[in-house]
């Protein structure tokens, strides 16, 4: 179409996503699974409140999307219910990543790496650009243009425990909804129940086929909880049952340090443990058969409210991905997450060129927003709290207030704290460059949270991933979606009823 395009990231391209540590899997309507199966059964994974024309989109145009990544160098394996990429788990997050990177240099995509979106440069008319930190430099800078997409991945490092990389801090949905766009669905977080827990190693997934869940009281939590199923049938049919049990386990305080201990016994790990987790085994020198284990966030199932076009509401706007809400509904069916971004990806691309070639730069004045962030890093020169414990904090308040198990008076007590927060963070110390990038991130990730936490409270019932311990059933009353606006800085929310 002629148009320049710029890919920007906050790490080397690729790098900090996602899809570098995926398994490769996605779902599609291939052999005998029809599209008619793929759409009913992401409507009952969601629990029936994913908005159904994104649904529809997602399973007319996932075949024609993944055949498509062949164009683009991918080597794809297409299966009964979707495809997968190169040889297996291991290294299909490489294999999908590289061709699309070497694709997009072929066709001249600028890369801007090391850079981090602060703010969207709006008024009226719409989007014209991004307030960009450069983090070698420390300089902020405007960047005009036509057009954004947005594709930043969930939010899941609210978290305490997250497999999502470090710097999936939630920028997306927090500059768009200052922007003027709505947050959906934002109450519904996926958490695996098999993470590894031991300390100083990351918390990524650690699922077995075959094992005993031990608590500190020497207690099998599996017969405790009457799972009769094997532990692999568990994980994929059980996954939010198992992961309620073994966060209660700790929240009781029945683990070891906030985790659990999963026995292979003398069983070989090669039998009873897919790759993924042999591999984690190898590069992370553990030995033994018992590893300490937990639940661990793994995927954001709302964001950024869009409709079939991946328009945002704000003109110029477009989303795209785990940034985005409405999708998957109350959880998300495997296989999905890579099939959203490639069919949504497709269609926020062609939507925002098609903008751009009716548009012109508008070169609107934001040095005041530009002055404001720079204030914000002068004055955390001097400041008094810092900016790892704030995080840390945060973190954990999510995770034991707002994470598996929620509760109305925990909810509550957790807004309170996000509020302390929201104060301490402008006093926060930077000492770096590296340290204002966390600062930056980590008031965005304090935006999302409270938002997540009221939209919480706000669903008194237990629905897909959402998980309420005083409201513990499904109820049809609940057949609705929570979205959140903001105006002249303040939060607003409002109900999608679904019919």
């Amino acid at each position: 179409m002629g148009l320049n395009v710029i890919l920007m990231s906050k790490a080397p391209i690729g790098a900090s996503s996602c899809t570098l540590y995926v398994g490769g899997g996605f779902r599609a309507a291939f052999g005998s699974y029809t599209k008619e199966d793929h759409f009913n059964d992401t409507l009952y994974g969601g629990r029936m409140i994913n908005d159904r024309s994104l649904v529809r989109v997602l399973v007319e145009e996932a075949p024609s999307r993944l055949l498509e990544l062949r164009d683009f160098g991918v080597n794809l394996n297409i299966g009964s219910r979707g495809a997968y990429v190169g040889d297996g788990p291991l290294t299909a997050g490489l294999g999908l990543i590289k061709p699309l990177i070497n694709y997009a240099k072929e066709i001249g995509v600028i890369f801007l790496e090391n850079s981090m979106a602060l703010d969207l440069i709006v008024d009226d008319s719409g989007v014209h650009g991004l307030i960009v930190f450069q983090i070698p430099s420390g300089k902020i800078i405007p960047i005009y243009s036509k057009s954004i997409v947005l594709s930043t991945g969930g939010y899941s490092q609210i978290f305490l425990r997250s497999d999502n990389p470090v710097r999936v801090s939630g920028d997306g949905c927090a500059m768009a909804l200052k922007a003027g766009a709505k947050l959906v669905d934002m109450e519904f977080t996926q958490f695996f129940p098999l993470g590894l827990a031991e300390e100083g190693k990351p918390p990524w997934l650690f699922p077995a086929y075959d094992a005993k869940i031990i608590n500190r009281a020497g207690e099998d939590v599996l017969l405790k909880y009457k799972f009769s199923k094997p532990l692999g049938k568990i994980i994929v049919e059980d996954r939010d049952l198992f992961s309620r049990a073994l966060f209660k386990e700790i929240d009781d305080g029945l683990g070891f340090d906030d985790s659990l201990i999963m026995d292979i016994e003398d069983k070989d790990p090669s039998i009873v443990m897919p790759d993924s987790s042999l591999h984690l085994i190898r590069v992370l020198g553990l030995s033994g058969s018992r590893f300490r284990i937990a639940p661990t966030a793994h995927f954001t199932m709302g964001g950024i409210l869009i409709d079939e076009n991946c328009s945002t509401g704000v003109p110029g706007l477009y989303a795209c991905g785990e940034v985005c809400g409405g999708v998957h509904g109350a959880n998300r069916l495997g296989g999905n997450a890579l099939t959203e971004t490639i069919v949504f990806g497709a269609r926020a691309g062609v939507s925002a060129s098609k903008y751009a070639l009716t548009s012109k730069i508008l070169k609107v004045d934001c040095s005041e927003t530009i002055h404001s962030f720079q204030k914000i890093l002068d004055k955390s020169q001097s400041g008094s709290h810092d900016i790892d414990n704030l995080r840390f904090e945060l973190r954990h308040s999510m995770w034991k207030y707002c994470g598996v198990i929620r509760n109305g008076n925990r909810l509550r007590d957790l807004l309170k704290i996000i509020d302390e927060l929201n104060v301490k963070v402008d006093d926060a110390t930077v000492k770096s460059r590296f340290d204002a990038l966390k600062l930056f991130e980590l008031r965005n990730m304090l935006l999302v949270s409270y938002v997540v936490a009221i939209s919480s409270l706000i669903r008194e019932e237990s629905r897909g991933a959402h998980y309420r311990s005083d409201f513990p059933n499904e109820s049809d009353g609940w057949l609705k979606r929570i979205y959140f606006g903001m105006k002249d800085g303040k939060l607003y929310y409002g109900m999608i009823i679904l019919t």
